[in-house]
């Protein structure tokens, strides 16, 4: 009787899992199929199995936050109607760290990568790769993690109150002097800069390391 209720039983988890499917399970994956752009946050459905290949699904209403289904489950001879709400969470790309990224290293292309991830966490970081290259890391950037504002910095040539080079063109004229930084600037970036001798302010262009260009 032992073996009988054994070999029972062996068969009830066998065929089981071949009949049907939860609710649950069968919505999730239509959801991730359908809606690649949503995230499941959760599912009020009931706890039952069903026939996937005796199911049809009908979307009944959608707005942010829910996806409205109503499933139509063919079952000796007649049919059941089973409501389920779904919680969904919209997907924005976010760019993360593809590797380990070490304190004050200079970020390039192949140490990012873009995830879709739920649009609060998005919020968190950078949505394209190209507004991230060319900063600094300031911390351990860890590989997977979101990449923020706060954990990078622009890659400065010239730092406040440091000294640095000023040069003047003017036509076929030049001429070089010591200024001081009175901000931070990285190439490109239009800073202040005071002339030592005179203690005026000018406007220069960083052009390199230490090195800034008199903005006439």
């Amino acid at each position: 009787m032992r073996s009988f209720l054994l070999a029972l039983s062996v068969l009830f988890l066998t065929v089981l899992p071949a009949n049907g499917e939860t609710v649950k399970d069968f919505i999730r994956h239509y959801v991730r199929e359908h809606f690649p752009g949503k995230a499941i946050v959760f599912i009020s459905a009931p706890d039952k199995d069903i026939n996937p290949e005796k199911t049809e699904v009908a979307l009944t209403s959608e707005d942010r936050y829910y996806l409205r289904f109503r499933l139509y489950v063919k079952s000796n001879g007649g049919e059941d109607i089973i409501p389920v709400n779904v919680r969904v969470a919209n997907l924005k790309p976010v760019v993360v760290a593809a590797h380990d990224i070490l304190p004050k290293s200079l970020i390039k292309t192949d140490d990012l990568k873009v995830k879709k991830v739920t649009e609060s966490r998005a919020s968190l970081g950078f949505n394209s790769i190209d507004d991230v290259v060319g900063k600094r890391a300031k911390r351990l950037i860890r590989a997977g993690s979101i990449i923020k504002p706060s954990d990078v910095m622009p890659d400065y040539r010239v730092f406040k109150n440091a000294p640095v080079k000023v040069i003047y063109v003017s036509g076929n004229i030049r001429i070089e002097m010591v200024g001081q930084a009175l901000q931070n600037g990285a190439l490109g970036d239009i800073i202040e800069v005071k002339n030592i001798s005179t203690g005026k302010k000018l406007l220069c262009k960083v052009i390199g390391n230490g090195v800034v260009e008199f903005v006439p």
